[in-house]
């Protein structure tokens, strides 16, 4: 029995499988990490594992969008063995005497791919079935195309080393003929293969091998073979594998290049395994030709590209499209602020905006209400698509439940991130119905819209086109600007909500100016210094600063006025698809917003200074509170919120790692820290009015009973559009629709 095992330990696989844990932690790192991904244990709720579990291609999921998937698996597969065969194949001097010696390599290395599959196949299988509720046969169907896509990527490969790589016997002289050059080195900056070690039969511990047969084979000793022809065999093999890892990078690149072509627009989880070849490849290039030294050179390599970007001798950085951005630079300086919040500007946009305020009271006068009418401001959380898929719900309903009335009476909306797409696009809706179109706004086709994937283009063009430095172009009012993950975003979205809300700010002035429309404050976070910029086609100056009796310079400004800060850089012109996406613009999923400002500041989500817009909403109240406290009956903040502000855990047991981390582990914290700073705005605003004057009605998605919670990515399946549907029939939700009505009478 003792030597049935020593005799299992000393067989290649297992060999294989060691060597990998001595020397290849990183190569075994991208292993894990997919298969982490691919079960939902990291980044389940930026909804990574859809990437894999549930690709779309030609916007369905099927035998196609799964074969692509299954194909660059496969390909990465290869190249994985590929890179390891480079490295290591000196190790097993063994393998240049033996026909098809990489076919035998990739056959004993397959312990690590098929624990991959195995774990893989039971995760995808388990997926469709409960979060799409996929039949079956359509299971089967997707699983045949990932292993149709993954046999036609490896029998390519086995076609092409079958005729180009070459054993040892291909390179005895045979009679009559001239040998071949033997004098070139194996690859360009080789590594010495010393073969007094590689010779000796006691190198490697390999006893017996795995054939194609799958049959063990005992370990042959090559010593008396002469070294120049294992020399030729390895260089032979190896040149032919830079061929096969070359493709990878050709493919990303030219996919990268096509990304507005929907035909070239492969999955995103197909992107990523070509994405892992490259990184393979890539690592194993460089452990092979710098050898101790690699951490050295890549350490240097890092160093090189951010000095080049950061005095913009290369610019990757994300543009605001619509901006002018090759003259003059917008100062950034607080002596610009000053000017910007004056209290002559504040003063004179206040005077607009109650002009708007009017022309709204106006128009509740003609719905012939027996008094003053309540004024409604709309927050809405972020949280990707389901925030957005939960806005739009929230909207339909409860314009359907109160006639009308509720969104004719809204003066204000606010948010961040995924609500506000829906909020923008709702708008537009109402806007069109408004000028004589024939819309419903109640139509599910709107909801199921607001739903539509925006996932896989955008971690596509990340892999295939934004790692490369991005250098597709495209031209929008007289300026060039990147084609990136950006970019990608907002043609997806606009292609999704069939293009109605592709406007610049500007177009919507006249609209909110007339009160045919809400006002809209978009409010991304500036990155440099935490301050909050407001995009709004009205003057906006009196939300930069918080009203502090009738002197507003005795406290600093924690907000911009973006109109006036870029007005010189044709403010006016900036597509509005472009500000939603600077207000949704979660780290690394999308690029943060550059402006053309001195120095330059970036834009990211609005979420980390304001995930519902309350700040922007009880600064609007408070500044025009003598204004609503005469021309009104109340207010009521109604916030549709993406997560339950009471699921949060008391405690948890730590470790001395979790001790040590808990300074940063805050930064998870940051929206539970605002539904306390909330609270405070509430009471303050409540102080103001009198408590029956304000009302405060939440909505909020609370997953059913038995059910998983949609995560916050850019993608849903169909369970958890269904679970959001049906979470506002939830006793909570239902009480506060009660609430709603009776305030709106």
């Amino acid at each position: 029995m003792k030597e049935r095992i020593v005799d299992w330990y000393y067989t290649f696989p297992i060999q294989l499988v060691i060597l990998h844990l001595k020397s290849n932690l990183f190569l075994l790192f991208l292993w894990l990490v997919s298969l982490l991904l691919a079960l939902g244990k990291m980044g389940v709720n930026m909804g990574f594992m859809y990437l894999m579990l549930s690709p779309e291609y030609l916007g369905e999921v099927g035998f196609y969008s799964f074969a692509l998937v299954g194909g660059a698996f496969g390909g990465f597969l290869v190249t994985w063995n590929i890179t390891t065969y480079i490295l290591h194949s000196p190790q097993f001097p063994f393998l240049a005497s033996l026909q098809r010696p990489f076919t035998k390599f990739f056959m004993n290395n397959a312990i690590i791919p098929l624990i991959f599959l195995v774990l893989f196949f039971w995760k995808l299988i388990d997926f469709q079935w409960y979060y799409e509720c996929w039949d079956g046969w359509t299971i089967a169907n997707n699983l045949i195309g990932f292993i149709f896509g993954f046999m036609t990527t490896l029998i390519f490969t086995i076609i092409y080393f079958q005729f180009t790589n070459k054993d040892i016997f291909s390179f005895v002289k045979p009679e009559g003929k001239t040998p071949p050059n033997l004098d070139k080195p194996i690859l360009p900056g080789n590594r010495t293969m010393t073969l007094e070690n590689v010779k000796n039969p006691n190198y490697a511990k390999v006893r017996s091998y795995l054939t194609e047969s799958f049959r063990w084979r005992p370990v042959r000793n090559v010593a008396h073979y002469e070294e120049k022809f294992l020399y030729k065999v390895f260089r032979q093999n190896h040149s032919n594998a830079i061929i096969i890892q070359s493709t990878s990078i050709i493919i990303l690149i030219i996919t990268g290049y096509m990304i507005e072509n929907e035909f070239f627009r492969i999955p995103a989880g197909a992107s990523y395994f070509i994405f892992l070849s490259v990184v393979t490849s890539v690592a194993g290039v460089l452990s092979y030709w710098m050898h101790k030294w690699t951490t050295i050179f890549v350490l240097f390599l890092i160093l090189i590209i951010n000095t080049l970007t950061k005095h913009e001798f290369i610019d990757p950085k994300n543009k605001a499209f619509g901006l002018i951005y090759d003259q003059k630079q917008a100062e950034y300086t607080y002596e610009v602020m000053d000017s910007i919040h004056s209290q002559q500007n504040i003063d004179f946009d206040k005077a607009e905006t109650i002009k708007i305020l009017e022309k709204w009271k106006k128009k509740q006068a003609k719905s012939k209400l027996k008094e003053k009418p309540k004024m409604v401001i709309i927050g809405t959380s972020g949280g990707g698509l389901r925030a957005s898929f939960w806005t739009m719900q929230m909207l339909q309903q409860l314009d359907k439940e109160t006639n009308g009335r509720f969104y004719k009476q809204t003066s204000l909306l606010t948010g961040a991130s995924g609500g506000m797409i829906a909020m923008a696009y709702y708008r537009e809706l109402y806007l069109r119905k408004l000028k004589g179109e024939n819309i419903d706004l109640g139509d599910q086709k709107y909801l199921d819209n607001t739903g539509k994937d925006l996932l896989n283009p955008v971690i596509f063009t990340t892999v295939s086109n934004d790692i490369f430095l991005p250098w597709g172009r495209f031209e929008e009012n007289g300026q060039k600007y990147p084609k990136d993950r950006g970019y990608i975003f907002e043609w997806q979205m606009n292609k999704n909500l069939d293009g109605i809300i592709n406007k610049k700010i500007i177009d919507y002035k006249i609209p909110e100016y007339n009160a045919e429309i809400p006002l809209m404050f978009i409010a991304p976070s500036i990155v440099n210094d935490g301050r909050r910029l407001i995009i709004s086609p009205q003057g906006v100056s009196y939300m930069a600063t918080p009203p502090h009796g009738s002197d507003y310079r005795e406290i600093g400004s924690d907000a911009i006025d973006f109109r006036k800060l870029m007005a010189e850089q044709d403010a006016d012109q900036l597509r509005f698809t472009t500000a939603i996406r600077a207000n949704a613009s979660f780290p690394y999923i999308l690029p943060n917003v550059a402006l053309p400002t001195e120095p330059r500041i970036e834009l990211a989500d609005a979420g980390f200074m304001d995930n519902m817009g309350l700040n922007s909403g009880h600064r609007f109240v408070h500044v025009f509170q003598d204004w609503i406290k005469e021309n009104t009956s109340g207010i009521i903040f109604v916030v549709i919120r993406g997560s339950d502000p009471q699921d949060k855990p008391i405690s948890e047991r730590q470790g001395f790692i979790e001790s040590a981390i808990n300074p940063i582990r805050i930064m998870r914290r940051i929206v539970d820290i605002q539904d306390f700073e909330q609270d405070t705005y509430l009471s303050y605003t409540m102080d103001i009015f009198g408590e029956d004057f304000v009302d405060f009605i939440p909505f909020t998605y609370s997953e059913g009973e038995g059910m998983n919670r949609a995560s916050m990515s850019l993608h849903l399946t169909k369970r958890e559009k269904i679970d959001i549907i049906n979470s506002f029939y939830l006793p909570a939700n239902q009480e506060n629709l009660k609430k709603l009505k009776k305030a709106l009478r």
